[in-house]
Protein backbone atom coordinates (compact mmCIF):
# COMPACT_ATOMS: atom_id res chain seq x y z
CA UNK A 1 0.00 0.00 0.00
CA UNK A 2 1.52 3.29 -1.09
CA UNK A 3 -0.28 6.54 -0.62
CA UNK A 4 -1.54 8.98 1.95
CA UNK A 5 -3.65 7.90 4.88
CA UNK A 6 -5.01 9.36 8.10
CA UNK A 7 -4.46 7.73 11.48
CA UNK A 8 -8.18 6.86 11.63
CA UNK A 9 -8.01 5.13 8.24
CA UNK A 10 -4.88 3.22 9.25
CA UNK A 11 -6.50 1.97 12.47
CA UNK A 12 -9.72 0.99 10.68
CA UNK A 13 -7.81 -1.02 8.06
CA UNK A 14 -5.48 -2.56 10.65
CA UNK A 15 -8.41 -3.64 12.83
CA UNK A 16 -10.03 -5.19 9.72
CA UNK A 17 -6.93 -7.37 9.27
CA UNK A 18 -4.74 -5.32 6.90
CA UNK A 19 -1.05 -5.34 7.91
CA UNK A 20 0.71 -3.98 4.81
CA UNK A 21 1.09 -0.21 4.99
CA UNK A 22 4.48 -0.08 3.26
CA UNK A 23 5.26 3.34 1.82
CA UNK A 24 2.34 5.19 3.37
CA UNK A 25 2.47 8.79 4.48
CA UNK A 26 0.44 9.69 7.53
CA UNK A 27 -1.64 12.79 6.84
CA UNK A 28 -2.27 15.62 9.26
CA UNK A 29 -5.98 16.29 9.73
CA UNK A 30 -6.99 19.88 9.13
CA UNK A 31 -10.46 20.89 10.28
CA UNK A 32 -12.94 23.22 8.62
CA UNK A 33 -11.61 26.14 10.63
CA UNK A 34 -7.99 25.38 9.81
CA UNK A 35 -7.10 23.79 13.14
CA UNK A 36 -4.71 20.89 13.12
CA UNK A 37 -4.64 17.84 15.33
CA UNK A 38 -1.93 17.23 17.84
CA UNK A 39 0.07 19.11 20.40
CA UNK A 40 3.48 20.52 19.59
CA UNK A 41 2.92 19.78 15.93
CA UNK A 42 2.68 16.00 16.33
CA UNK A 43 0.12 13.98 14.41
CA UNK A 44 -2.09 12.23 16.95
CA UNK A 45 -4.40 9.23 16.85
CA UNK A 46 -2.01 6.28 17.21
CA UNK A 47 -1.03 6.70 20.87
CA UNK A 48 -1.36 3.39 22.71
CA UNK A 49 -2.49 1.57 19.54
CA UNK A 50 -1.92 -2.17 19.11
CA UNK A 51 -0.01 -2.35 15.83
CA UNK A 52 1.88 -5.60 16.36
CA UNK A 53 3.31 -7.07 13.16
CA UNK A 54 2.46 -4.03 11.01
CA UNK A 55 4.46 -3.43 7.82
CA UNK A 56 5.49 0.23 7.65
CA UNK A 57 8.53 -0.22 5.41
CA UNK A 58 9.73 3.13 4.00
CA UNK A 59 6.66 4.84 5.47
CA UNK A 60 6.71 8.56 6.24
CA UNK A 61 5.89 8.80 9.95
CA UNK A 62 7.39 12.25 10.50
CA UNK A 63 5.97 13.91 13.62
CA UNK A 64 3.59 10.99 14.27
CA UNK A 65 2.90 10.32 17.95
CA UNK A 66 3.10 6.58 18.58
CA UNK A 67 3.74 6.93 22.32
CA UNK A 68 2.64 3.87 24.25
CA UNK A 69 1.84 1.94 21.07
CA UNK A 70 2.74 -1.75 20.71
CA UNK A 71 4.85 -2.19 17.59
CA UNK A 72 6.21 -5.61 18.51
CA UNK A 73 7.66 -7.30 15.39
CA UNK A 74 6.75 -4.27 13.24
CA UNK A 75 8.67 -3.84 9.99
CA UNK A 76 9.93 -0.25 9.92
CA UNK A 77 12.77 -0.87 7.45
CA UNK A 78 13.79 2.51 5.99
CA UNK A 79 10.88 4.33 7.66
CA UNK A 80 11.18 8.05 8.33
CA UNK A 81 10.36 8.72 11.99
CA UNK A 82 11.90 12.18 12.29
CA UNK A 83 10.60 13.99 15.40
CA UNK A 84 8.20 11.10 16.08
CA UNK A 85 6.87 10.57 19.59
CA UNK A 86 7.80 7.05 20.69
CA UNK A 87 7.71 7.48 24.47
CA UNK A 88 7.08 4.13 26.21
CA UNK A 89 6.49 2.52 22.80
CA UNK A 90 7.04 -1.23 22.59
CA UNK A 91 9.33 -2.01 19.66
CA UNK A 92 10.39 -5.52 20.69
CA UNK A 93 11.89 -7.50 17.81
CA UNK A 94 11.00 -4.68 15.38
CA UNK A 95 12.96 -4.20 12.18
CA UNK A 96 14.30 -0.63 12.20
CA UNK A 97 17.13 -1.33 9.74
CA UNK A 98 18.03 1.94 7.99
CA UNK A 99 15.21 3.86 9.72
CA UNK A 100 15.60 7.58 10.31
CA UNK A 101 14.93 8.42 13.98
CA UNK A 102 16.42 11.91 13.87
CA UNK A 103 15.10 14.03 16.76
CA UNK A 104 12.63 11.28 17.73
CA UNK A 105 11.77 10.81 21.39
CA UNK A 106 12.10 7.16 22.48
CA UNK A 107 12.25 7.76 26.23
CA UNK A 108 11.43 4.59 28.18
CA UNK A 109 10.76 2.71 24.92
CA UNK A 110 11.40 -1.03 24.80
CA UNK A 111 13.62 -1.89 21.83
CA UNK A 112 14.59 -5.35 23.11
CA UNK A 113 15.65 -7.50 20.16
CA UNK A 114 15.10 -4.70 17.62
CA UNK A 115 17.33 -4.46 14.54
CA UNK A 116 18.98 -1.03 14.80
CA UNK A 117 21.58 -1.46 12.07
CA UNK A 118 22.25 1.56 9.83
CA UNK A 119 19.86 3.72 11.87
CA UNK A 120 20.18 7.50 11.73
CA UNK A 121 19.38 8.73 15.24
CA UNK A 122 20.84 12.24 15.19
CA UNK A 123 19.46 14.14 18.17
CA UNK A 124 17.21 11.26 19.22
CA UNK A 125 16.41 10.74 22.90
CA UNK A 126 16.58 7.25 24.40
CA UNK A 127 16.42 8.31 28.08
CA UNK A 128 15.53 5.31 30.23
CA UNK A 129 14.94 3.11 27.17
CA UNK A 130 15.73 -0.59 26.83
CA UNK A 131 18.23 -0.42 23.99
CA UNK A 132 20.12 -3.29 22.31
CA UNK A 133 23.22 -2.66 20.25
CA UNK A 134 23.56 -0.54 17.13
CA UNK A 135 25.65 -1.23 14.06
CA UNK A 136 26.80 1.38 11.55
CA UNK A 137 24.46 3.93 13.16
CA UNK A 138 24.75 7.72 13.34
CA UNK A 139 24.23 8.53 17.03
CA UNK A 140 25.42 12.14 16.86
CA UNK A 141 23.81 14.27 19.63
CA UNK A 142 21.70 11.27 20.78
CA UNK A 143 20.90 10.94 24.48
CA UNK A 144 21.15 7.51 26.15
CA UNK A 145 21.04 8.71 29.79
CA UNK A 146 19.72 6.02 32.15
CA UNK A 147 19.12 3.62 29.25
CA UNK A 148 20.21 0.00 29.19
CA UNK A 149 22.57 0.74 26.29
CA UNK A 150 26.07 -0.58 26.85
CA UNK A 151 28.66 2.17 26.31
CA UNK A 152 31.05 -0.36 24.84
CA UNK A 153 28.38 -1.50 22.37
CA UNK A 154 27.48 2.10 21.47
CA UNK A 155 31.11 2.93 20.74
CA UNK A 156 31.82 0.10 18.35
CA UNK A 157 30.48 -1.64 15.25
CA UNK A 158 31.15 1.43 13.09
CA UNK A 159 28.77 3.71 15.01
CA UNK A 160 29.36 7.47 14.88
CA UNK A 161 29.42 9.05 18.34
CA UNK A 162 29.70 12.85 18.66
CA UNK A 163 28.26 14.98 21.46
CA UNK A 164 26.44 11.80 22.47
CA UNK A 165 25.19 11.38 26.04
CA UNK A 166 26.18 7.98 27.42
CA UNK A 167 23.98 5.97 29.86
CA UNK A 168 25.98 7.27 32.85
CA UNK A 169 25.43 10.89 31.77
CA UNK A 170 28.91 11.52 30.40
CA UNK A 171 29.15 13.10 26.98
CA UNK A 172 31.46 11.94 24.22
CA UNK A 173 32.38 15.40 22.86
CA UNK A 174 34.62 14.81 19.91
CA UNK A 175 33.94 12.61 16.91
CA UNK A 176 34.37 9.09 18.18
CA UNK A 177 33.99 6.05 16.05
CA UNK A 178 35.52 2.75 16.94
CA UNK A 179 36.05 0.24 14.19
Amino acid sequence: MVGKITTDELLTLYNAGERNFAGVEILRIVGEMGEIDGVSGQITGLEGADLRGINLRVANLENVNLSGADLTEADLFGAYLGEAGLVKTILKDANLFSANLSSATLNEADLTGANLSHVKAVGASFIGAKVPGFERADLTHANFRDSTADEYALCRWFNVIWHTTMPDGTIKESPYCKW
